[in-house]
């Protein structure tokens, strides 16, 4: 039995061969640039004190977490303080996606029924994929340690490096942990990865909270909990033992659910259909409605949520940089001799949440793909359905997302900042909404890649890590002009710091609307089903 989990620990780790080391290439690269640009951001003591008070205010507690270490404050705590929580959360995501495809995705497919035909015990998969997941997040933290003591910068501590990276290792353990509790829980592979990601959203909303208030609700937050570890200031390891032993009663309650339940099913049960469709759902665009509206109604209220939050920023972003020169010349470079501090700071914010709105747009697209996957597309196929109304059905949905979410987030945003008066709602949503052609053509590569290379569908990810990076440190590395307008995202004017110009804009509408064409007439209408 041993030997046979052992190798059905290989058959998860061959699965995950080229996924699982661009995640964590991708972190460690991360956070060890992170580290080694860091004291370029801030060359003076005098910056770094500036820095650390800018961010020592209730609002900027909800975005990072508490500052800390102002009494001996250095470019190592500085980096810690910022980066932690959001790269937390990006290996939270990943031991999200990780362990709902080897359990209740598996399940879904047929495959774990046929894999507990053979002689590996009852939770060999639960187990197996677990621990697959505890190495490739033990790997992250362990590297990701050893590149920060390898830069070396002013206040890395071996004990620092060490806690730092596996706060945030441990962090991401906790919710494979948690989707593994979930994937008993509910019946599809969906409801699992929601639920998974509601927790994730409490979690944070929690924290937030808590810092804001100084409670112990950012304590009862796994996020909360990991940032008291106080990075190269206490370096307290206690934090972590604490996150690893939730994971661990976590997992032992998971797998004692996945030793009663039937193979599957849940401990939730699905709930039974009508014994008629209703007309909506009679149609190709209702099928795709009803697949899509968990999600949507979901990403919708977190759009509202995160709006909200960003305003609280924006609406006291001049009393932040109040006697900081050094943060009104950084604001003032954003904006390129924007008006006011607040106008210099919305391009970025406003570009991204765009950013974060592509992500369920490009889900709603790939949607096509899994449920070819599933093999549920050839039931709709064998009816009288032509297949451009499921294609165009889903492009549609998507493009009804991005532009609703664009307006969800802007009005966010408003609600909370019009105190101050330093924005008008025409701004903010001309801010935001201008960035809606690149989130279509994020919308409109994906069906390309589903109508013509379905194999190819996750190389859209790679374009959209690409302009996330662009965001935050195009600037930084002085990237050029040609390398920015490779990312849809750097064709967009910075409104309202720059003129807004229709052209760009057009192109970008003009390319979603021609790759998306292409993506049927091309390859969908013509290839194979599950080709």
């Amino acid at each position: 039995m041993a030997a046979n989990f052992g190798k059905y620990m290989r058959f998860i780790a061959r699965r995950e061969r080229v996924a699982g080391l661009v995640w964590m290439a991708a972190l460690v690269l991360f956070l060890t640039a992170m580290a080694a640009i860091f004291p370029g951001l801030f060359p003076t003591q005098e910056a770094l004190v500036s820095m650390a008070a800018t961010l020592d205010t209730p609002a900027m507690a909800a975005m990072i977490g508490p500052v800390y270490g102002l009494d001996r404050i250095s470019p190592a705590i500085a980096m810690a303080q910022e980066c932690l929580l959001w790269t937390a959360v990006a290996a939270m995501v990943m031991n999200i996606l990780f362990v709902n495809r080897h359990t209740r995705a598996d399940e879904e497919l047929g495959r774990q029924e046929m894999l507990a035909a053979l002689p590996v015990g009852r939770l060999a998969g639960s187990a197996a994929t677990l621990a697959c997941a505890f190495a490739l997040d033990a790997a992250i933290s362990l590297f990701a340690a050893l590149g920060i003591l390898a830069v070396n910068i002013e206040g890395i501590t071996a004990a620092g490096a060490f806690c730092y990276a596996f706060s945030i290792g441990t962090q991401g353990f906790l919710f494979a942990a948690v989707t593994l509790l979930t994937a008993q829980l509910f019946s599809t592979a969906r409801g699992s990865m929601g639920a998974a990601f509601s927790v994730l959203g409490v979690s944070y909303v929690l924290r937030a909270a808590g810092d804001m208030a100084g409670n112990a609700l950012s304590v009862i937050s796994p996020m909360g909990l990991g940032l008291k570890v106080q990075a190269f200031y206490t370096d307290a390891f206690w934090p972590v033992a604490a996150l690893f032993l939730e994971a661990v009663v976590i997992t032992a309650a998971a797998l004692i659910l996945h030793a009663k339940r039937d193979v599957g099913a849940g401990v939730f049960a699905a709930r039974k259909g009508r014994t008629g469709a209703s007309r909506l759902l009679q149609s190709p665009f209702g099928f795709a409605w009803r697949l899509s509206r968990g999600s949507f109604l979901a990403w919708a209220i977190a759009f509202t949520v995160l709006g909200a939050m960003y305003g609280t920023v924006v609406g006291e972003i001049d009393s932040f940089a109040e006697g900081n020169d050094m943060i009104r010349q950084l604001l003032t470079a954003q904006g390129g001799g924007a008006g006011s501090l607040a106008e210099a700071y919305l391009p970025m914010l406003c570009g991204t949440m765009a950013l974060l709105a592509s992500v369920p747009v490009i889900g709603t697209v790939s949607r096509l793909r899994s449920e070819e996957k599933r093999g549920r597309i050839e039931q709709i196929f064998a009816c009288a359905v032509p297949r451009a109304s499921i294609f165009g059905s889903f492009v549609a949905i998507a493009a009804a997302e991005a532009i609703l979410f664009s307006f969800l987030s802007a009005f966010g945003l408003y609600v909370t900042s019009q105190g101050t008066g330093c924005l008008s709602f025409g701004t903010i949503m001309g801010a935001s909404f201008v960035y809606v052609p690149a989130i279509f053509t994020l919308a409109g590569l994906t069906a390309f890649l589903v109508g013509c290379f379905p194999k190819l569908t996750a190389f859209v990810w790679a374009l959209f890590g690409y302009s996330f990076f662009l965001l935050y440190f195009e600037r930084l590395f002085d990237v050029p002009e040609w390398a920015a307008k490779i990312s849809p995202f750097g064709n967009v004017p910075g409104y309202p710091v720059q003129e807004l110009a229709a052209a760009p804009l057009t192109v970008l509408c003009v390319a979603a609307a021609a790759l998306s064409a292409a993506g049927y007439l091309a390859g969908y209408r013509r290839r194979d089903v599950r080709a």
